[in-house]
């Protein structure tokens, strides 16, 4: 097997330089971080989420768009075997942006980062509650603010910035 990817394409039909495991890995992760980000709370708004993963069809990349198209495309219900964990999600932003950056260079894995960020964010703004701050005239849980954090640590470190 050569160790060139052969290209994937998304629904847009455009060729990228990914293997179709890593075209997989970007189709899934926003699904797993509104999976994390919801986790555990009966009161948060998955709806907002799925919302935030259909923005992204407004997004200035390309890839970004091709995803969203992807996800709502597929026919097929996913499940998962195991339980998706709040480490191996962040660990999954953190090489799927490493990866887009080497392959589509820093602008494209940064717009793809920040969507996941704001899938993360979307998660959880219906109704006051302690532990809710505002940001920018919306509410947020800390706890999910904390999750979203850490997406964005995964992703300045995944871009070498800090």
């Amino acid at each position: 097997m050569s160790s060139q990817p052969t290209p994937s394409q998304p629904s847009a039909g455009v060729d990228l330089p990914l293997h179709r495991h890593e075209w997989d890995r970007l189709v899934r992760l926003p699904r797993n971080v509104l999976v994390v980000a919801s986790a555990g709370d009966d009161n948060v708004d998955a709806v907002a989420g799925v919302e935030a993963i259909a923005a992204g069809q407004r997004s200035r990349v390309l890839l970004v768009r091709g995803v969203v198209a992807a996800i709502f495309a597929e026919h097929e219900q996913v499940t998962s075997t195991a339980p998706l964990d709040r480490e191996g999600v962040l660990a999954e932003c953190g090489a799927a942006v490493r990866m887009l950056a080497g392959r589509l260079g820093t602008d494209v894995a940064l717009a793809y980062g920040e969507w996941l960020m704001d899938v993360a964010a979307s998660v959880g703004r219906t109704a006051w509650r302690p532990g809710v701050i505002r940001l920018g005239g919306v509410e947020i849980l800390l706890a999910e603010r904390e999750f979203v954090n850490e997406i964005g640590r995964e992703l300045a470190l995944a871009l070498h910035r800090q």
